[in-house]
């Protein structure tokens, strides 16, 4: 457990972001399976509030209101990274960002095995799902959890509030600063959550 937790906090900050990709995409892989035999279609469909809004049929519009509601998840994986806890017999501190970042693919993948897109046009066997899934023209699922683990690992030794068995130590916000390597790959997750709403309101205005 200790080698996973170094390698998810590798100083290299791509490192970082591929370790929590890869598994990620096979848990959200796992859990549509699982939710493909066992739940009803369409289970989660109208289950979020904040999922039920008009998107603009103007592709950059679209984009753009696409990309700001994404924002408050990228906002939500940044703001648990400020807080980071370490087993009292291990030395590596895991940001709780990561945690939010795992659910987000669990959801992904609950959403894929119950087909319970908003915009889904009508029924899918579950091979067609998964290869939308992976086919980044129509779907934009991938991308954006790509930029997720990108702004995840970029920022995850950001952490003021450290917490080590009952130990609990705090920095000051001011002081926290990104590598040049980090500040770059947080870049990159900012302009793949963008290409990621640019493709998902062309898509909503195809239909």
């Amino acid at each position: 457990m200790e080698a996973v937790k170094k390698i998810l906090m590798s100083p290299r900050p791509a490192v970082r972001a591929l370790a929590l990709y890869l598994p990620g995409v096979a848990a959200a892989l796992a859990v549509a399976a699982v939710s493909c035999l066992l739940l009803p279609e369409g289970s989660f469909k109208n289950a979020n509030p904040l999922w039920n809004w008009q998107v603009s049929a103007d592709p950059l519009t679209g984009a753009v209101q696409i990309f700001g509601f994404n924002l408050l998840f990228t906002a939500v994986v940044v703001g648990g990274n400020l807080f980071a806890k370490c087993g009292a017999h291990s030395r590596v501190y895991l940001p709780y960002g990561y945690l939010a970042l795992a659910a987000l693919f669990v959801i992904y993948g609950l959403m894929i095995g119950t087909w319970s897109f908003q915009m889904a046009a009508g029924s899918l066997p579950f091979a067609d799902r998964i290869r939308r899934m992976f086919d980044l023209r129509e779907a934009s699922g991938l991308l954006e959890l790509a930029s997720f683990c990108c702004t995840a690992a970029a920022t995850a030794n950001i952490a003021f509030v450290r917490v080590r068995g009952r130990e609990v130590t705090a920095a000051r916000l001011r002081d926290i600063r990104l590598t040049r390597g980090e500040a770059a790959l947080l870049a990159v997750g900012i302009l793949a959550l963008f290409a990621a709403a640019w493709i998902e309101a062309n898509s909503i205005a195809r239909l």
